[in-house]
């Protein structure tokens, strides 16, 4: 008896695609999570940005993105279904205190646009996830 090296099964393109993708942009969410981070320490923008020296609404949305960009990142990391929400609650606010607080929140058109872009992306890689997906045997 010869004893051959057991394959797994290749994943398929759409899976395979939408695993480097939500990696990257996992990635990506950890910079933003490190950058707001270096903020409230005091470590940025030469410290004008540290928590003690933020007014009530900053500190709370500051505080807020903090935790969940963080969050958003390990479960975009782990392909978990918690991944995607988390990081387009947080994005969605992100963009949303943008628009409604101009003179508080910088706003900043190249991250509405990158962002905007990762979500057609997604959307676009779990439609075609799904389209490619075998139909389930429901034989009972």
């Amino acid at each position: 008896m010869t004893d051959l090296p057991i394959q797994a099964p290749r994943p398929p393109l759409p899976d395979l695609l939408m695993t480097i993708f939500l990696r990257l942009v996992a990635l990506g969410t950890l910079w933003f999570a490190l950058m707001i981070w270096a903020d409230l320490i005091g470590y940025h923008h030469g410290g004008a940005g540290r928590f003690d020296l933020l007014d009530a609404d900053m500190k709370a949305a500051r505080g807020t993105l903090a935790v969940l960009y963080p969050v958003a990142a390990v479960g975009l990391w782990l392909r978990g279904a918690w991944g995607p929400v988390i990081w387009g609650v947080a994005a969605i606010m992100e963009i949303g205190l943008q628009q409604a607080m101009p003179g508080t929140f910088e706003i900043d058109p190249l991250k509405v646009a990158l962002v905007s872009l990762i979500a057609l992306i997604y959307l676009l890689l779990r439609l075609w996830t799904l389209l490619t997906k075998p139909p389930v045997n429901e034989a009972r």
